[in-house]
C-alpha cells in the first residue's frame, strides 16, 4: 500500500506490515525513517542475531536472511541499503508467503514505473514511503512554523536566508533548526543577523583561526589569533557567537555519529557545507569532542557571552579565559 504522509510518523512507531520500501530522493530522511522502523523492535538494533543489514544483495542472499530463524527470539529485522529493481522477484516471493520479519528495502528516487515500487504500493503485505525534500518556494514558511512550534519566531528575511542556505532535505533542514534552536536560547526571536551567525561557516581570518585553534586544542595558537582579531577591533561578543555557532554545528554532527553515522558522513551533513580547506581540521575536531564535551562547551560560550554583555566585565578578558579553558580541554581530550 502507498502510505499517506499524515500517517507516516505513527506507522514508523509500529509498522504494520512485513515488507517497506522507503524511497526518494531525500536520501537522508530514507535512511532517517529506516533506522525508525528499526528502532521500533525494542532490542533488534543492539542484537546481532536480530539485525540484519544487507547493501544492494543479490536475489538469494535477501531471501535466505528473510527467512531466517531468531536464535535469541524477537523479530528478526532485515535492513536492505540501496535496493534496485533487482530485488522485484525475490520480492515478489516474500509477498506471497511473509516471513515472520520487518524488511526494510531503502531505495533511492523511483519513477511511477518503477517494477519495485509498484509491488510495494499495490500488496497489502508491504507499504510504500516517498521521501522528497521541501520545496524551495515552502521552506521559509515551514522553518518559521518549526521553530514557532518551539516558542521562537524568526523575522521574514531571516527564514528566507536559511532556506537559501540550507537544502530542503528533512534531516539536514532538522540539524540547522536544531542549531537555532541552541542558538536562540532564552531569546524569543532570531533576526538576520542571528541565523547567519549561527549557520554560516567561517568569517575574518582572525577570529576563525582562533576558533579553529580552540576547537582542536591549541590553546598558544588561540592566544595569538585572539590577539590579533583584538588589534584589528573585533568584539569579545561577536567572537563568542561565532564560537558557538560552530560549537552547535560540532554538537549536531556528534550527535548524527552517535546514532550510528561515520565521522565522514556527519560532517557531509553539515549546514552549510564544511569548506573544503576545513575539513580535515573538522575531521579531527569531531574526534576529539564527545557529544557531552560539546554540550558543556556551549554552555560556557553562552555563559561567557552573558558575563562579556555586563557593564563592568573586562571582556576580552573574560572572551580570552573561556576560549583558553575550552582550547586546554581539547588538548587533553586529544591526548587521551
Amino acid at each position: 500500500m502507498k502510505l499517506e504522509a499524515g500517517r507516516t510518523e505513527a506507522f514508523l512507531k509500529n509498522p504494520g506490515t512485513p515488507v517497506v520500501l522507503i524511497y526518494g530522493p531525500d536520501s537522508g530522511l530514507a535512511a532517517e525513517r529506516g533506522l525508525a522502523l528499526v528502532r521500533a523492535l525494542p532490542g533488534a538494533l543492539e542484537d546481532p542475531f536480530r539485525y540484519t543489514e544487507l547493501h544492494n544483495p543479490d536475489a538469494a542472499t535477501l531471501l535466505a536472511e528473510a527467512t531466517a530463524a531468531s536464535l535469541t527470539g524477537g523479530k528478526r529485522v532485515v535492513r536492505v541499503r540501496d535496493a534496485h529493481e533487482t530485488l522485484v522477484k525475490p520480492l515478489e516471493a516474500l509477498l506471497k508467503a511473509p516471513p515472520d520479519a520487518l524488511i526494510i528495502l531503502e531505495a533511492g528516487e523511483l519513477t511511477g514505473k518503477s517494477k519495485l515500487r509498484a509491488l510495494a504500493e499495490k500488496s497489502p503485505a508491504a507499504t510504500a514511503i516517498a521521501c522528497y525534500a521541501i520545496d524551495s518556494a515552502r521552506l521559509p514558511g515551514v522553518i518559521t512554523a518549526r521553530l514557532r512550534a518551539q516558542n521562537i519566531s524568526i523575522d521574514q528575511d531571516a527564514a528566507t536566508w536559511v532556506a537559501n542556505n540550507v537544502s530542503g532535505e528533512e534531516g539536514l533542514l532538522r540539524q540547522a533548526l536544531e542549531v537555532l534552536v541552541l542558538y536562540a536560547g532564552a531569546e524569543p526571536r532570531l533576526s538576520l543577523a542571528d541565523v547567519s551567525a549561527a549557520l554560516a561557516d567561517g568569517g575574518d581570518t582572525s577570529v576563525q583561526e582562533a576558533i579553529d585553534a580552540t576547537i582542536t586544542g591549541d590553546p598558544a595558537a588561540t592566544d595569538r589569533a585572539l590577539a590579533l582579531a583584538y588589534d584589528e577591533g573585533q568584539s569579545p561578543v561577536g567572537i563568542l557567537r561565532m564560537l558557538l555557532g560552530e560549537l552547535m554545528r560540532l554538537r549536531v554532527a556528534a550527535g548524527a555519529i552517535a546514532q550510528g553515522a561515520s565521522t565522514a558522513e556527519a560532517m557531509a551533513g553539515m549546514r552549510p557545507p564544511v569548506f573544503f580547506k576545513r575539513q580535515n581540521l573538522v575531521t579531527r575536531a569531531l574526534n576529539i569532542w564527545s557529544l557531552p564535551a560539546l554540550t558543556e562547551g556551549i554552555a560556557a560560550s553562552l555563559r561567557a557571552e552573558a558575563a562579556c554583555k555586563q557593564t563592568l566585565t573586562p571582556d576580552q578578558a573574560f572572551c580570552r579565559q573561556t576560549m583558553l579553558a575550552l582550547a586546554s580541554r581539547a588538548r587533553n581530550a586529544a591526548r587521551r
